[in-house]
């Protein structure tokens, strides 16, 4: 089975879309672009902490204003792969984050089918972070022409999900019958909506993270009895053994993984009030 062929047929053809083509990076690529946009903010640079802390913040606000606007898991997370890409090539200290955010959830309604109307997205948005959104829409209608340029129009998104569920589906078909349970599969679907905090769709195709993810919930889940321990390292071998003979690249799932335990680890020391004041100091700042 060679998993690079069954994705591009099974998930829309990823291979060929402007997401491969022109919104991955390696992580040096990434890391020169980010210096580049450093280097030319035209404002004094403030101490910004932990990026991986703000990530985690931007996640929370994009959360709250989905859970106000009911809106489903999949706009959301187009609209944080919107946030992360605009951010590669904007620095955080040019913006009003809040209102970029509203954008890009806005603009990811319109994409995944699921559209809010405007004067609904600005007046919850107004409610959560009054003090950085006004009532007029007209703001977030030109920040939208901003988004759209900074994206260079490349607005479709794929994303892990799907292949998260053919992949389960393969696993338990195969000869191996190593299929994930029902808290495995959730467990998957949450390192996945947390997957979104860090580069990963950046540097990732889905497939991969995908992969990642059932990893994990397999590692993430220690038997609860030493009787257990030999054969959940066994179906973990399995599992393993099942990867390796797509085809699939290893060294890629280890990193993507090594990556989300990372943030985790990051998160322990997370604090959203800090956060809150230091996104108040730079937009004030600019203000000023």
């Amino acid at each position: 089975m060679d998993l690079s062929s069954w994705s591009s047929t099974d998930a829309a053809n990823y291979w060929l879309s402007s997401q491969n083509r022109h919104w991955r990076f390696s992580r040096q690529q990434l890391e020169n672009i980010r210096l580049e946009t450093e280097s030319e903010t035209r404002f004094s640079r403030p101490e910004l902490g932990d990026p991986r802390h703000l990530r985690i913040y931007f996640h929370g606000l994009i959360q709250s204003l989905g859970r106000h606007l009911s809106v489903r898991q999949q706009a959301l997370a187009t609209s944080e792969i919107y946030l992360a890409r605009f951010y590669v090539r904007t620095s955080v200290q040019e913006t009003n984050p809040y209102l970029i955010i509203a954008t890009c959830v806005y603009v990811a309604c319109k994409m995944e089918e699921c559209p809010q109307h405007i004067r609904s997205v600005v007046s919850e948005a107004k409610s959560l972070w009054p003090d950085f959104i006004t009532h007029d829409p007209t703001k977030l209608a030109e920040c939208e022409f901003y988004l759209i340029e900074e994206l260079d129009s490349y607005l479709i998104v794929h994303h892990p999900y799907r292949s998260l569920i053919q992949l389960s589906k393969a696993l338990g078909a195969s000869g191996v019958n190593v299929g994930l349970s029902s808290d495995e599969m959730q467990t998957a679907w949450s390192v996945i909506n947390d997957s979104y905090i860090t580069d990963l769709p950046l540097l990732y195709p889905p497939h991969v993270i995908a992969l990642t993810a059932i990893y994990m919930s397999v590692v993430l889940r220690p038997p609860p009895v030493a009787a257990q321990a030999e054969r959940s390292k066994t179906r973990l071998q399995k599992i393993m053994d099942w990867f390796a003979g797509c085809g699939i690249d290893l060294e890629a799932v280890v990193d993507c993984a090594q990556e989300m335990i990372s943030l985790y680890d990051v998160w322990e020391s997370y604090s959203e009030k800090t956060c809150r004041e230091l996104i108040a100091r730079v937009v004030s700042g600019r203000r000023g």
